[in-house]
């Protein structure tokens, strides 16, 4: 195990994100040892499953682009709004760009992605998210950001160090590469940090348990959506 993904992992298990982690307990195993989750690491996941969650996160890409704009909108600091800009910056110039070309080389069009529809899954967490981040302050809205940008993460890394994920020939490589890469883990480490502040400047501790609940619903949420590619369109 590289110096990095050890030292990533170790800081996952420490201050408010480390909290949050161990009080979800089995919340926060099912979402990231998940079926889907297993499947995809041993490259067993049906590949037309894989196709309806890409374009679903792709959709769910957009509103959590939403989110990071509200959150540049709040930023009453000029670091803060940095770190938010950078983060949707990321998002609608690389990362949204990517998973277009992502989902073309996996046979859908640009135009066919955008014009699928919601899942139920899709649409309760989105609305959870933006209902929750127009209420909250940026303390909140980091929080409400934490389960998808830290599980993915921590999914990444342990699939990556797992013996029994088949590296050699698997179709999900690239995906369990995004999510284990250095940008990725420096982006967590950045976040992480960011996290820590606003819990300091806008009491943390004294909100933990508000915040625990918003943490642990977003957690919920990730975990139905690993099922959108079995599930129903609205």
């Amino acid at each position: 195990m590289s110096a990095v993904i050890k030292n990533t992992l170790s800081l996952l298990d420490q201050g408010l994100i480390g909290r949050f982690r161990a009080d979800c307990g089995q919340d926060w195993q099912q979402f990231t040892q998940h079926r889907f989750v297993k499947e995809l690491a041993l490259g067993t996941l049906n590949q037309e499953e894989f196709k309806k969650f890409l374009v679903q996160d792709y959709l769910y890409l957009l509103d959590y682009c939403r989110v990071e704009a509200l959150a540049v909108y709040k930023s009453d600091q000029f670091q803060d709004m940095q770190y938010f800009s950078s983060l949707l910056h990321g998002l609608v110039n690389i990362e949204l760009p990517l998973h277009i070309k992502y989902c073309q080389e996996w046979g859908m069009s640009e135009k066919e992605v955008n014009s699928s529809p919601k899942t139920l899954e899709l649409l309760a967490y989105t609305q959870y998210l933006l209902s929750k981040a127009m209420q909250g302050d940026l303390l909140d809205l980091i929080v409400l950001l934490m389960p998808c940008l830290v599980g993915y993460g921590e999914i990444g890394l342990k699939m990556l160090i797992d013996p029994n994920t088949n590296q050699m020939n698997n179709p999900y490589q690239s995906w369990i590469d995004l999510y284990a890469g250095n940008e990725y883990l420096e982006l967590i480490h950045t976040s992480l940090t960011v996290l820590e502040r606003l819990a300091r400047q806008r009491g943390g501790e004294e909100r933990y348990s508000m915040l625990l609940e918003q943490f642990r619903t977003a957690v919920k949420l990730e975990t139905a959506f690993w099922n959108v590619g079995r599930s129903q369109y609205l």
